[in-house]
């Protein structure tokens, strides 16, 4: 055990909030909500009994790290194989809990001199599919299919794609270069098996994809980045102990900072947004789909927003609460100045400082307790996604369409065309202006605009997003979120349509004029996500929500957001 790392560090400053956290508190302590949490008693969250079932067999993530140090070993010997048999460059393919950790780890820990250097394929759109296979080394890498049930559909096109590629280098030894990772008993154990795969580490069936952080889901692609996935896990334990895993502790971090989520958020502080020095920005990535496909259900939840831009206090409504999460030896001075600038004005605020980058396996710990503590404050299961479901079905629909006449079904004419660009929405307009200002005329006081792009991540592309948010926020004073898709349907797309009515989705596509085929299926990836697209458009409209989509045509997707942005500074002047 090393213990000689305390714990990382978490100030709560939550002002005129202070006592309804701490009567809270009282009331955990008084139902002695801590020993029931480790001893998986359901009703701390619903009544039930279906839900309790659900809660009960969903809970392993409590104890996987136990689990996993035995397996430390195992895992670093396959790593070992694995440079021994000559790769130099590793690939992970998954989508929501089984890309969001290594995405996390491979930003904090850079290239580290024992690991291989690592990519995360986590999206349909075929110019990031082919700007990974152009930029690898495809002989000489490893791809690590991860997907918990076996049949989600992304992961599984991505292992098809790249295993016909290799099949064309090595013919029959191309399951050399494959790793699965999934539940015993899915399917994808079948195809891996038959496919010759070099290796299937079989996770455990009572961890949530979301959860799965310190499970071979996060483990192997840490071990493959050279992490010291011992002392992560050595870390994680030592909060799980702090959590009560061995009988209540003085201060339980995952307690605590759960009530006070919890309560800011019935309290109308619904809006957690996280603030991070530029080396943890993709924590948030990890962050957004463990909270808000936790607690977006039922009407209720809390929406966590990454890289929404930190202004000062007189843009926020009392919707927000901040929350920092920043290594005690880094200055990052403009930030804690505009954090103190915040607390200083009323908005609560949590500090949360790491010593080190292998403190991000106690963060992982202490923020799944407090997503279910929260969760139970709001009385609601963390532990299922009723929502998900709804995209994945209209997407299945659109894809026996392309299936049975070769393409997507045509849609309806657009609201307004303007440079290019087609406008798609319910609200009237006759010019992009009017449109957009018909759109965002709709927002109203603790709203949130969420802009959803089916288009190629690229840094310029995300300066543009990053602008767009800008403008929205210092104009309508609106809290904004942003997320790549389909990697967001996987994350917080269950907030969207389960959470509380109070999103505006600006979703963004493209056509995809240099696109990919998909070996063995009858259409493209391109057609793949323009379906995902249209499916989580349908799913979002069906709930009644606020919806624009802008099509950017078949120009350059940076060009098209420059239009955008162009078109939204005149509406919103």
């Amino acid at each position: 055990m090393n213990s000689s790392t305390p714990l990382p560090s978490q100030t709560l400053q939550l002002g005129t909030y202070q006592p309804a956290v701490e009567a809270q508190l009282v009331r955990f302590h008084d139902q002695n909500f801590t020993t029931g949490l480790w001893q998986k008693q359901a009703d701390l969250w619903v009544s039930d009994a279906e839900g309790q079932q659900s809660i009960r067999s969903f809970m392993g993530w409590l104890r996987v790290v136990d689990a996993m140090l035995p397996a430390v070993p195992e895992i670093e010997q396959f790593v070992q194989e694995v440079q021994a048999a000559g790769f130099r460059h590793v690939v992970v393919m998954g989508m929501g809990g089984s890309s969001m950790t290594p995405i996390v780890l491979r930003q904090a820990f850079g290239q580290l001199s024992g690991g291989l250097p690592l990519s995360v394929l986590d999206t349909t759109n075929p110019g990031s599919v082919r700007e990974i296979e152009q930029a690898i080394p495809l002989a000489e890498t490893l791809f690590v299919v991860a997907s918990k049930s076996g049949t989600t559909a992304e992961p599984l096109a991505f292992g098809d794609y790249f295993y016909a590629r290799l099949q064309k280098l090595k013919g029959d030894k191309a399951g050399e270069n494959f790793v699965a990772i999934t539940d015993p008993g899915s399917q994808f154990v079948t195809q891996a098996t038959a496919q010759k795969y070099r290796r299937i580490f079989l996770n455990f069936a009572d961890v949530g994809g979301r959860f799965s952080a310190l499970s071979y889901f996060g483990l192997v692609p840490a071990a493959l980045l050279g992490i010291d996935i011992k002392t992560l896990l050595e870390r994680a334990q030592t909060m799980m102990r702090a959590c009560g895993a061995e009988g209540p502790a003085e201060q339980n971090p995952g307690l605590e900072l759960g009530a006070a989520l919890g309560v800011l958020a019935q309290q109308g502080r619904d809006k957690l947004t996280l603030v991070v020095p530029e080396n943890l920005s993709d924590f948030g990535l990890w962050l957004e789909q463990l909270v808000a496909e936790s607690t977006g259900k039922q009407g209720t939840g809390i929406l966590p927003l990454a890289g929404d831009p930190l202004s000062t206090p007189a843009v926020y409504g009392s919707d927000r609460v901040f929350v920092y999460v920043g290594y005690e030896s880094q200055p990052d001075e403009q930030n804690r100045q505009k954090i103190a600038a915040l607390q200083a004005a009323g908005h609560p605020v949590i500090t949360i400082l790491l010593h080190d980058a292998l403190d991000l396996g106690a963060e992982f710990f202490r923020w799944e307790v407090a997503t279910a503590v929260a969760s139970a404050v709001l009385g609601i299961n963390p532990f299922d996604q009723p929502n998900v479901q709804a995209a994945k079905t209209a997407t299945n629909r659109l894809m026996e369409v392309v299936e049975q006449q070769g393409q997507l079904p045509q849609t309806s004419a657009p609201t307004a065309s303007e440079n290019g660009l087609d406008y798609y929405t319910s609200v009237s307009g006759n010019s992009a202006e009017a449109v957009l200002k018909a759109f965002f005329g709709q927002a109203k006081p603790g709203d949130y605009l969420c802009v959803q792009a089916y288009l190629m991540e690229t840094p310029a592309l995300n300066a543009e997003l990053d602008e767009l948010r800008q403008l929205v926020q210092q104009r309508l004073h609106l809290a904004t979120a942003a997320g790549y898709g389909p990697r967001f349907l996987h994350s917080t797309g269950q907030y969207h349509k389960g959470g509380p009515d109070t999103g505006l989705f600006l979703q963004l596509t493209t056509d995809h004029p240099a696109d990919l085929p998909l070996p063995g299926r009858p259409y493209t990836f391109g057609t793949f996500q323009n379906a995902q697209a249209a499916g989580d458009l349908q799913a979002l409209q069906d709930y009644g929500r606020r919806t624009l989509r802008v099509h950017l045509g078949t120009g350059s997707e940076q060009a098209g957001a420059e239009q955008l942005l162009v078109a939204l500074r005149q509406a919103l002047a």
